[in-house]
């Protein structure tokens, strides 16, 4: 009697190594993220440096001009979406991403916006200020 043998395929040439049983990413999730958290569709899928990239251009952008911030912040919806398709498609290489990461992602997002937001209330502190 024959014992199955288990085959594995080490994937096409040219398309990043695929494994027949990882997981695929999920481009829609990814848009969303990146669309309630700056940077955060980059990093789930395993672009960090692009996503803290993303989220300081977009707080650079909408601390000195509203319509700079949201275009990068649109841009970064559309590459996250774009991004979680190639590597789905093996034109991009897949990457991992551990959770770790997406947390201290959320921290430096959460630095961020309050660093942000301080900058806006002092802004207004002292424009109230001058004005009296």
């Amino acid at each position: 009697m024959m014992e199955p043998v288990e085959l594995h395929e080490t994937g096409t040439p040219g398309a990043g190594g695929d494994a027949p049983g990882r997981e695929e990413k999920n481009p829609v999730f990814a848009a969303v993220l990146s669309l309630l958290f700056p940077g955060l569709g980059q990093v789930c899928n395993g672009e960090t440096g692009k996503g803290i990239l993303v989220l300081f251009l977009v707080l650079a952008g909408i601390l000195v001009m509203l319509i700079p911030g949201v275009a990068v912040w649109l841009f970064g919806i559309y590459d996250a979406w774009a991004t979680a398709r190639r590597m789905n498609a093996g034109t991009v290489p897949f990457r991992k991403v551990r959770l770790s990461t997406i947390v201290l992602f959320m921290v430096v997002w959460t630095v961020g916006v309050l660093a942000l937001l301080t900058l806006a209330a002092l802004a207004a502190f002292a424009a109230f200020n001058v004005a009296m």
